[in-house]
């Protein structure tokens, strides 16, 4: 017994660790228990396609684990929306990192308290990006730039680096850097931001 309990543990911190393989967690997450298995959604070197494989999973928990992932792409996190299980919702509802798209949608979910819970996520998010642009309309260009970077991470996790809310933080960081002299860097934001605009009319 006492064997069979170390091996649990070593299993569960080989699932949890950040360092273990994206391999070996694809593979811990097909074979092994429902804990094992949400240390595994939970872990931040799990690749998008496993998470994307956990979010049907029969557990309302490692889908929970999933949605708060930052690797799950924004389309899994779009299905999850649509969870059967108020807790996957309202998990999704409560997290900053969800894209405002996604929170819009679940600010109309029939269940009220997921509702009210993403309405109040929405202007919590909208917050950081008004204090952003307050930054770069004061000219306080350090702040203005940790935060709109700050932005252009989450969205890139969630939505992808091609997505048009991205291109959009994009060009408000390119003026932030071109403000500061930062003009190799703001050059190529910009670059970036006229690749992003070009998929878009081609989809």
């Amino acid at each position: 017994m006492t064997d069979d309990k170390n091996v649990n543990e070593r299993i569960n911190r080989l699932a949890s660790n950040p360092e273990t393989s994206p391999e070996t967690l694809r593979k811990l997450a097909e074979k092994k228990p429902e804990a094992v298995v949400e240390r595994v959604a939970e872990n931040p070197g799990t690749k998008p396609e496993t998470l994307e494989a956990l979010s049907v999973h029969e557990s309302a928990t490692v889908r929970t684990a999933v949605s708060e992932n930052q690797n799950t792409p924004g389309d899994v996190l779009q299905s999850l929306a649509a969870d059967d299980s108020p807790d996957v919702r309202y998990r999704l509802a409560e997290n900053p990192h969800t894209p405002e798209t996604i929170l819009d949608s679940l600010s109309e979910d029939e269940n009220p308290y997921i509702a009210a819970r993403a309405q109040e996520t929405i202007k919590i998010m909208k917050s950081t990006i008004d204090q952003a642009d307050d930054a770069l309309l004061q000219e306080n260009y350090t702040d203005a730039e940790t935060l709109y970077r700050e932005l252009l991470l989450n969205l890139e996790k969630m939505l992808g680096k091609d997505h048009l809310e991205v291109a959009g933080i994009l060009h408000k960081l390119a003026a932030t850097l071109s403000a500061q002299g930062k003009n190799d860097e703001a050059l190529q934001l910009e670059t970036r931001v006229r690749s992003i605009s070009s998929l878009n009319e081609a989809d």
